[in-house]
């Protein structure tokens, strides 16, 4: 799957976490991960922290531009 694909995926489903992302592709999440770094690196995408107010980290959202 390229990163495209994924792009794709992003702008139909709205914002999804890479656990979501995995269970949509079927790739693992370190894959995700290294493709999303990229469209990052191209300002295709933006990464969107869950707004929380407990403790912990929160999940973060990837989102296409």
């Amino acid at each position: 799957m390229k990163e495209e694909e994924l792009l794709e995926i992003l702008k139909k489903h709205g914002p999804l976490t890479r656990d979501q992302l995995a269970k949509i592709t079927g790739l693992p999440r370190t894959t995700i991960y290294d493709k999303l770094s990229k469209l990052l690196l191209q300002k295709k995408v933006i990464k969107k922290p869950e707004e929380r107010k407990k403790r912990g980290r929160p999940k973060i959202y990837w989102e296409a531009v």
